[in-house]
């Protein structure tokens, strides 16, 4: 793919920096962010954590946060969250609007519990496909709240549905869709 500026004002503009933006006044310690794009959220994230490693499958996008956003706490990898590294765990991962584009979206998250420590927490985000808004031909599928929390709840033992803002989720057709999963 390839990564114009166009593409990366779009991105800046999307209701992602929002959520990358609540995201961040939670997660400490070590972060992975799984799709991590051209790497503005996960430069993000590292505000109040130790250190954030950004995981994407597009080598373009990995490259460009890389020269973009690398640092001292922000460093980038290219990786495939459904044969993600085994034996790194992190404190938080993070997925933000990731998920509805991978094929096999359980495997995907038995592969970031694996990455958490046990008192590591999951936080996810996706679009409502009872929303009308930000509907995408590059979705693989969409989720609305039930089959979203379903879905968490086949992997993590606890799941909390929640709006952009990290407020208890309150009707069917917010969205954006964010979990905080453990």
């Amino acid at each position: 793919m390839s990564y114009n500026l166009w593409g990366r004002l779009r991105y800046v503009l999307s209701p992602q920096f929002d959520i990358y933006e609540q995201v961040a006044k939670v997660v400490s310690g070590g972060v992975a962010d799984v799709g991590s794009g051209t790497g503005l959220g996960t430069h993000l994230l590292a505000r109040n954590a130790d250190y954030v490693v950004g995981y994407e499958i597009d080598d373009g996008a990995r490259s460009f946060a890389e020269r973009t956003f690398s640092n001292g706490k922000v460093n980038f990898s290219l990786a495939d969250v459904t044969k993600m590294p085994v034996g790194v765990k992190y404190n938080f991962v993070t997925m933000i609007d990731v998920i509805e584009h991978i094929k096999d979206d359980y495997i995907a998250l038995e592969s970031v519990k694996k990455m958490l420590f046990t008192s590591g927490k999951f936080i996810v985000s996706t679009p409502n496909r009872l929303s009308r808004y930000r509907k995408s031909e590059y979705h693989v599928r969409e989720y609305a709240p039930p089959e979203f929390g379903g879905l968490l709840r086949s992997v993590f033992d606890t799941v909390d549905l929640m709006d952009f803002e990290m407020k208890p989720l309150e009707s069917v057709y917010t969205n954006p869709i964010l979990a905080v999963c453990q």
